[in-house]
């Protein structure tokens, strides 16, 4: 069978080639010897060993792919759209590209001397024994992940080492190294508040996030790119450090390369058991494992003879015994055969793969972390792995180095510092018209259905370009809906609307009213619906205006809103009733012509508020209103009730509201009812209050409360409210002796109490007397 060119092979060891500071390692094809035997070129594979900044167009002379931006700015509510309060940022953003890929004359020169140091060298891989000029290609890599170092501390204080180990498990590092190697924790001052997030949603001082981490290029030769927002801190640290000799920022490049084992016989030989064991008592100090963590428990069950691994290579190669050696202590390929055989009954399958930029964990032999299984057969089964032939198999290496070079380059070019180091100022900028709008609705005691707004600003053709949005009843507390324009310039649009300015939107907002419930259904809230759509702003366009936060108010559409209403007396008992009636008016008190509304107030729903709402849909209404008192004292059928009724009282205003109850003998009291006879007998006609005109003397048995000035004085019989007796008088109430003889004429009724003998009798205004113990008194007919 004829040769062909496999693959590198660290069997016969490697050959570094250092030139103008960039370093190639090389390796041989595991069929070299083969392949010459046949007439045919050797072939040689390259690796680079050092990454650093990538130049335009992979020209030597090109600009470095790299820049850094650090920003300020002081910003408030009065200068900046969308800025809330007052608020100060600095920061900075870096972006930059690297590969490993040497100069082209670089690699010339290293194959050059490959070739010239290995001509006619009888090494079994590398001796270069025939005349057609050798081949060389890139190392194939599998898998490459790739990691940058963290130049912000962790919020407990700590900063995260990495140490040049092989690489293990991932550590998420607030945007740092998402994976590679190990890193340690140093303790270091505070510089910020225990509380705050070093890498949170706000941009801290030492905020730090970069973009671009994970699987990187399987070329060699390609390139990487990243970017950052950084903090002021390491915005500062950075731009000091590529202004000098050396640099913070640290790139890695976590490879897995394939590799291939000459003519090779591999005995691995175990108790599962025992090796379950091992793994479950270690396992206490992680979750997921990595290569690092299984390579080292596995090395330590070999020691202990847990586990014997045998390796024999082809003795027909020459110094078999030095390549034996190599493959058992520098190559992966006997712990990836331990680890296909683990896999069946130890671990779990690999981890599902998480998206590069966000992983943390990650490094296994698989590309990921693994973990072990919960639960073992206990079984008595033979490791006993046994394999001959040539083996491919995937060595992992890290290449990795610090970004240098840019001071070389500035001070050989000091303009070229403006290509890679800008300052941006904040305070003026962003140039955009940003709106958020939110619905003011009371949605519980308003008859609002919907609330809908739209915002327009033109384009280049002076066409209003319009954006709509409506508030309901389900949306959350905090709803709000915000938008946002490119501001133009004047000159920018063609034929600008009437009244446009480029710091100007138009505006339209409406309130979509449902029907209000009928006053049965609600009878302490009164609402009045005189139109169902609102219109905020007018047409055709709306309201030009230039803030940034727009309300969308329903009491903005020519709203009367008193409440709560209360009365400012205390009603006795349940024949006592109060009914106030409402009515909406200019401002000099005269009716507008809309329809009133009534409360009543009863005993056992007295203290209950009350509330009136009118929607008018006419922004010139104000909350000017008049209301009437109208105060009802219920009778019974042996005796009358009395009434009296205010005349109308103007007030304005929305919000709280106490209604002024009138006595019946005040001036403004309009109307007033009959009262029982024996408590008008005698009385002249009165001038009813508030009207001018003459009331006649009641008929025998009416009943009319007297004025103030007809009152007794204190102490006197009081009788419905009123005390009887001479004016001035000051005596004791008298008792009325129930079985004396009625008035003259009248004839008295039995009368039920609860105890015997006389008591003392106080006359409610109801017409009804009492005892002292409340006992019914029907009165005389």
């Amino acid at each position: 069978m004829a040769a062909i060119a496999a693959g590198p092979t660290m069997a016969g060891g490697t050959q570094p080639i250092v030139k103008d500071g960039y370093e190639l390692i090389y390796y041989p094809d595991v069929h070299n010897d083969a392949l010459q035997r046949e007439g045919k070129a050797p072939v040689f594979y390259y690796m680079p060993n050092f990454v650093h900044i990538a130049r335009k167009n992979g020209r030597e002379d090109g600009d470095f792919m790299f820049n850094l931006i650090r920003f300020s700015g002081v910003q408030d509510q009065e200068t900046t759209v969308g800025a809330e309060e007052h608020r100060e940022v600095a920061g900075g953003v870096v972006t930059f590209t690297v590969n490993s890929a040497p100069p082209d004359h670089v690699l010339r020169e290293s194959q050059e001397q490959i070739t010239a140091q290995f001509r006619a060298s009888q090494d079994f891989f590398w001796g270069i024994r025939t005349n057609v000029p050798p081949v060389f290609r890139p190392v194939p890599i599998v898998s490459n992940i790739t990691a940058v170092s963290n130049v912000s501390p962790l919020a407990d204080g700590t900063v995260p080492v990495p140490a040049p180990a092989a690489p293990t498990r991932g550590h998420g590092l607030s945007g740092g190294i998402t994976r590679g190697t190990m890193p340690t924790q140093q303790t270091l001052p505070r510089t910020w508040p225990a509380t705050k997030d070093a890498s949170g949603g706000e941009l801290g001082p030492w905020f730090w996030r970069l973009q671009g981490q994970g699987s990187g290029s399987i070329d060699p030769m390609g390139q990487n790119a990243y970017s950052a927002l950084l903090g002021a801190y390491p915005t500062a640290i950075l731009w000091q450090a590529f202004h000098g000799t050396s640099s913070p920022i640290v790139v890695m490049q976590n490879l897995k390369i394939k590799m291939w084992a000459p003519m090779v016989e591999i005995r691995i030989r175990g108790r599962w058991k025992k090796v379950f064991d091992h793994f479950s008592a270690a396992v206490h100090a992680h979750y997921l494992w990595a290569s690092a963590d299984i390579k080292a428990e596995f090395n330590n069950m070999r020691t202990n003879g847990d586990i014997e691994v045998e390796i024999a290579v082809d003795p027909t190669i020459p110094g078999a015994g030095d390549i034996q050696a190599m493959i058992d202590k520098r190559t992966d390929l006997v712990f990836e055969k331990f680890m296909a055989e683990a896999q069946k009954v130890i671990f779990e399958p690999p981890q599902p793969q998480v998206p590069p930029a966000e992983a943390s964990s990650g490094g296994g032999p698989w590309g990921v972390g693994v973990a072990l299984k919960y639960r073992h057969d206990n079984t008595e089964l033979e490791l006993n792995y046994h394999e001959r032939r040539e083996m491919a198999f995937l060595q992992e290496t890290t290449i990795s180095s610090s970004l240098e070079g840019m001071a070389d380059e500035i001070k050989r070019d000091p303009n070229a510092e403006k290509k890679y180091f800008l300052t941006a100022d904040l305070d003026g900028w962003p140039r955009k018209l940003g709106r958020v709008f939110k619905a003011v609705v009371n949605w519980t005691s308003q008859p609002v259905a919907f609330v809908s707004c739209q915002v327009g600003y033109p384009n280049q053709q002076g066409e209003i370009m319009w954006s709509g949005h409506a508030f309901q009843k389900s949306d959350s507390a905090d709803a709000s809906w915000s938008v946002g324009f490119s501001m133009k310039e004047l000159t920018d649009v063609t034929r600008p609307p009437q009244d446009w300015a480029p710091d100007k939107t138009f505006i339209r907002r409406r309130i979509h009213l449902t029907e209000p419930p009928t006053p049965q259904e609600s009878p302490f809230t009164r609402t009045q619906v005189e139109v169902n759509t609102i219109e905020l702003d007018p047409e055709p366009n709306g309201t030009p205006m230039n803030d940034v936060t727009i309300e969308v108010r329903a009491d903005s559409a020519g709203t009367i809103n008193v409440g709560p209403i209360t009365l400012g007396v205390q009603l006795e008992d349940t024949k006592q009733v109060v009914e106030v009636t409402l009515e909406p008016t200019d401002a000099r008190g005269q009716p507008l012509n809309k329809e009133p509304v009534k409360f009543a107030w009863h005993f056992a729903d007295q203290d209950t508020p009350r509330y009136w709402q009118v929607f008018t849909g006419d922004k010139n209404v104000r909350p000017f209103f008049r209301y009437r008192v109208r105060v009802i004292v219920k009778g019974s059928l042996t005796s009358r009730g009395m009434e009296w009724e205010s005349v109308w009282q103007n007030t304005s205003g929305n919000g709280d509201f106490t209604v002024r109850v009138p006595l019946p003998d005040d001036p403004d009291v309009a109307v007033k009812r009959e009262l029982p006879s024996f408590l008008t007998s005698g009385a002249a006609p009165q001038v009813s209050a508030g009207t001018g005109s003459t009331v006649s003397s009641p008929p025998p048995g009416s009943m009319v409360p007297p004025s103030s000035r007809d009152l007794p004085a204190a102490g006197a019989l009081d009788v419905g409210g009123w005390a009887l007796g001479p004016q001035g008088e000051q005596r004791d109430t008298p008792e009325m002796n129930l079985d004396a003889p009625p008035p003259s004429g009248r004839r008295r009724d039995d009368v039920s109490r609860t105890q015997a003998g006389t008591k003392p009798l106080k006359a409610r205004g109801n017409g009804h007397a009492t005892d002292d113990a409340d006992t019914p008194f029907s009165g005389w007919h």
